[in-house]
């Protein structure tokens, strides 16, 4: 029970759907700061200990809603958002930039971004690097993840280089 519950500890509790709205992300926040239900914590003798869900992830549009929605719960269960053109990175990468910026000033404490395949299938190993180099600079203080959708990404061997210039380029 003790893995478990340390388990929805790490979970982005997420909502990315096309239809999202005030509501929904609103109902999301409440899941988050209340992940398992009180009689279960209750029998766990874990009632007083706080659990709650690692973040909320949400699309870029719906941050401020996430902000405020566990604001006003008392909680300070961080919000990320998925942003460089997630999920299929066919984005510009001005678009990429602009799109982190936004989550960040709406009050993102975290990004996930997504590579440009089409870098990895070609061998723009450079580019790549750049581009991810990029958006790390543009989330400021924010803390990244970067998603490599690898399999769409060819081979183990693209999956180890992108992997690789991830890690390096932050």
């Amino acid at each position: 029970a003790a893995w478990l519950l340390k388990a929805v500890t790490c979970i982005d509790l997420t909502t990315l759907s096309g239809d999202d709205t005030p509501s929904n992300v609103h109902r999301l926040c409440f899941k988050a700061k209340h992940p398992i239900r009180d009689d279960l914590l209750k029998a766990l003798d874990m009632h007083d200990k706080g659990i709650t869900v690692g973040a909320v992830c949400v699309y870029p549009t719906r941050v401020i809603d996430a902000v405020n929605a566990l604001k006003a719960a008392g909680c300070n269960i961080p919000v990320a958002s998925v942003a460089a053109g997630f999920p299929s990175g066919q984005t510009p990468l001005e678009t990429k930039l602009a799109e982190i910026k936004l989550a960040v000033q709406y009050g993102a404490r975290e990004i996930d971004i997504v590579i440009s395949r089409s870098l990895v299938l070609t061998g723009q190993w450079e580019g790549l690097y750049e581009e991810i180099r990029q958006c790390r600079e543009a989330c400021g203080e924010a803390h990244m993840k970067t998603i490599l959708a690898t399999g769409e990404l060819g081979s183990l061997a693209n999956v180890y280089k992108a992997s690789m210039i991830a890690m390096m380029a932050g």
